[in-house]
């Protein structure tokens, strides 16, 4: 049947009928059409929103284990003022919930660790601390940088003393005595290890820092739990390294 007949015959349907119920037949006839373009218009609605309203990232840092879900708004805007980014057109993200279990890891760790590689294999995270076995864990994927290459020579000198090192022979890949897990990084967490001693390296490269007594992380709660001195890294596809050392700074004063 022609769309032009199967209107008229509709239109032939409902000659007589109360609005009600030309209204119930509309619903019973056109249900799953009505269904279908609403979603479509809430989800275009959306989409345009989101394009509308998003803002241009100046900075975003991922807190793994600290704990600090109830400070994060204020930790952000805090750090917002301190560097002059006007979060009415930027934003400035700093994650203090994101957890990493390596003793009992579940589905939502590996969705976590999945999450941070894939931003920062597109440019989107620019920092991360953790305690000593995410932070060991992602040094071993080589996304931290190595520190020689980001601090000017004032903060080498004075982050020094606080540096984490890795052993540059377990990151390359034609080394045949270097295993590796599932997820492509190298197996070396081993507790035995002494990060702060790079003599014990054959290729000691440094890729952290040590905070021990941010009075930051400590304001807004974070690492107060676990008890373990967070480690701080810029991610190697950062485009925004000057607000890390900011952020750095600012964690450290």
């Amino acid at each position: 049947m022609a769309i032009h007949d199967e209107i008229r015959e509709q239109q032939q349907k409902l000659k007589g009928k109360t609005f009600k119920e030309k209204l119930g037949y509309f619903w019973d006839y056109y249900k799953v059409h009505t269904i279908v373009a609403l979603i479509v218009v809430i989800l275009g609605g959306a989409l345009i929103r989101d394009i509308v309203t998003s803002k241009e990232e100046a900075f975003s840092a991922t807190l793994l284990n600290a704990y600090g879900s109830e400070g994060q708004s204020r930790f952000e805007n805090d750090f917002a003022a301190y560097i002059g980014i006007d979060t009415e057109i930027y934003s400035c993200f700093i994650d203090t919930t994101s957890t990493l279990n390596y003793k009992m890891t579940s589905e939502t760790d590996l969705a976590i660790f999945q999450r941070l590689v894939a931003m920062a294999q597109t440019g989107g995270l620019d920092v991360v601390t953790g305690d000593l076995m995410p932070f060991t864990h992602i040094a071993g994927t080589g996304m931290f940088l190595d520190l020689r290459n980001v601090l000017t020579d004032e903060e080498y000198a004075r982050y020094e003393p606080y540096f984490y090192y890795i052993d540059g022979v377990l990151l390359e890949d034609d080394d045949d005595d270097v295993t590796y897990d599932s997820d492509g990084s190298t197996d070396f967490i081993d507790t035995s290890i002494d990060h702060t001693d790079p003599s014990s390296m054959e290729k000691p490269i440094p890729v952290g820092i040590y905070l021990p007594d941010s009075a930051k992380l400590k304001e807004y709660g974070c690492y107060a739990l676990n008890g373990e001195t967070p480690i701080f890294g810029f991610i190697f596809s950062s485009a925004r390294l000057e607000t890390g050392r900011q952020f750095l700074q600012y964690l450290t004063e």
